[in-house]
């Protein structure tokens, strides 16, 4: 009973980090202009597109909310905006090759050198 208490507190605590990091900045600009300008502001936006595959505005959605929010993957598959977060399993390759009666698979391609064709 205690597990949805657990992560409600660790979403307000996101929530509250979140909330100070942008008082933060925003006091910050207030100190100094020439170092925040619409230009910086939309190179700094692009910069977070390109290394991150989402908006800012994805990245404080999906701190608030807890889930996995894109604004470019909607725009692609009309989905919603916020989905739950799902973890990627990637499996080692494989790979076969036909012995004397069986198939035998291995995690490295031809570990004895028999130099035999690969099976799919």
């Amino acid at each position: 009973m205690r597990r949805p208490m657990e992560r409600y507190r660790n979403v307000v605590l996101t929530k509250a980090r979140l909330v100070s990091i942008v008082a933060g900045i925003a006091l910050l600009t207030g100190c100094s202009s020439d170092l925040v300008t619409p230009a910086t502001v939309l190179m700094a936006s692009a910069a977070v597109v390109i290394n991150e595959d989402k908006t800012p505005g994805d990245i404080l959605a999906s701190a608030v909310t807890g889930q996995d929010c894109d604004t470019i993957r909607k725009s692609r598959d009309k989905g919603p905006l916020c989905r739950p977060p799902q973890e990627e399993v990637i499996e080692a390759p494989v790979y076969c090759y036909r012995t004397l009666g069986k198939i035998d698979c291995f995690r490295s391609p031809d570990p004895y050198g028999y130099d035999q064709p690969e099976v799919n």
